[in-house]
């Protein structure tokens, strides 16, 4: 089927690697594929330099970072690793990262990795930290202790699935991805699908305790999950299953709280809100396939389509059966930009596009010695951190911002589509 970057099993995690080193021998020119235009052309094309403030590396094994997250003031840094160990960066006012500390992997029986890293609330000191083996673990990090974790609760998932288990057999439900909503009130974690059954599952921060579950929104692997950014009780998730479903969490039951759902007619990889110009919310996502869709949240209506191939043409000098769509972010006048790079050789091509009636060159990542699986921006400062398979956590800063950017409005592509709401539909 589709082929995914980001997975919770160890075996697929594993296969990954392998073949990320078969490549890294190909590095037969500056950006290990096919270039399309030359170096001077993409000079002119992508004016935003963006150039390495700091970079650490978090481990001497073969780690990989698989997740990022910054506090609201972007002044700590939290990666999570594919080992499940979670290293800690404060940056300075000097652009600079300082290990400040480092969260041990949870003891357990079963393979795991990360599947997330969050701060909670306003201040830099609370992090929420995912594990793909179906657990959410609260830290202070003032006092390194962990002070609440949340996990299924097996009893309430039997009581409501299809699935009755032998007693004493019961499977924990992998989890693949979590968030916490804009008021820092509640949790919400998506899980694999297991016997036929897959589950977004709710929990109350401050009280410790679950609040139920949503089971019959998605029939396949919950890949995404994403809380709007001010609205505390809008939410979207996204799945294997091809679609994406928005919530108002203030309806009594799942019915009624399904708003929209959107047939993306692939598999879906990650999920971010934005605004548009009319300060409309709109929906980004990126697909197991590196294509990048975004739709208008209320109504379901595709505002831009673009497929892998005209992402690596846009982006130059990447072959397309090696463009890594990376990550979606909206800038601090809200116009969206999306980070790409090549998983071929050490990843040395990683560009920006920016969203206006196309995709359009933005800015160049100069001297990328790895390929990115995670990234973060702060709006504020222009500051972007990536972090990838070599186990590097880079600090980028730009040497140039004077660049005019369009805005994105609704009919940017010029196409319109008006997505059913039909929740069963197989996609593919």
């Amino acid at each position: 089927m589709k082929e995914k970057l980001i997975s919770s099993g160890g075996e697929e995690l594993d296969s990954r690697q392998n073949s990320s080193n078969d490549d890294s021998e190909d590095t037969t020119n500056v950006s290990g594929d096919e270039d399309t235009c030359s170096l001077q052309e993409v000079n002119d094309l992508f004016q935003i330099k963006c150039k390495i403030a700091d970079e650490a590396a978090v481990s001497l094994r073969n780690d990989y970072v698989l997740s990022l997250a910054a506090d609201s003031g972007f002044t700590r840094v939290a990666a999570g690793l594919s080992s499940a160990t979670v290293h800690i960066f404060d940056i300075n006012a000097q652009r600079t990262l300082s290990t400040l500390s480092d969260i041990p992997a949870p003891v357990t029986n079963e393979r795991t990795t990360t599947c997330g890293v969050r701060f909670l609330d306003e201040t830099p000191n609370c992090l929420l930290v995912g594990s793909s083996h179906g657990l959410v673990r609260l830290f202070d990090l003032r006092t390194q202790s962990e002070q609440a974790r949340f996990e299924e609760d097996i009893e309430f998932t039997q009581s409501i699935s299809n699935f009755r288990a032998a007693k004493g057999m019961h499977m924990q439900k992998t989890i693949n991805c979590f968030d916490t909503n804009s008021n820092g009130r509640i949790l919400s974690t998506g899980t694999n699908q297991s016997q036929g059954n897959v589950f977004l599952f709710f929990y109350d921060i401050r009280e410790r305790k679950p609040l139920g579950a949503y089971f019959d929104s998605h029939e396949d692997d919950i890949t995404a999950l994403c809380f709007h950014a001010t609205n505390p009780d809008l939410m979207c998730s996204g799945s294997t299953d091809g679609l994406i479903n928005v919530y108002n969490l203030k309806e009594a039951t799942e019915d009624d709280a399904l708003l929209t759902t959107i047939n993306t007619e692939s598999s879906v990889q990650m999920l971010n809100w934005h605004k548009n110009v009319y300060e409309h919310d709109l929906i980004s996502c990126i697909t197991h396939c590196h294509d990048f869709h975004v739709y208008l949240a209320d109504e379901a209506d595709v505002v831009a389509k673009f497929e892998r191939e005209k992402i690596a043409e846009a982006a130059k000098g990447i072959n397309e059966t090696k463009c890594n769509v990376i990550g979606a972010h909206s800038l601090e006048n809200g116009d969206l930009f999306l980070l790409v790079g090549t998983n071929r050789g050490n990843g040395e091509v990683l560009r920006s596009l920016r969203l206006g009636k196309d995709l359009l060159p933005r800015a160049d990542f100069i001297a990328n010695k790895q390929l990115v699986r995670a990234s973060i921006f702060d709006q504020k400062s222009g500051t972007v951190v990536t972090g990838g398979e070599s186990g590097f956590v880079t600090l980028w800063t730009t040497e140039n911002t004077t660049y005019d950017e369009p805005v994105l409005t609704s009919s940017s592509s010029g196409l319109k589509h008006k997505s059913k709401k039909l929740k069963k539909k197989a996609p593919y």
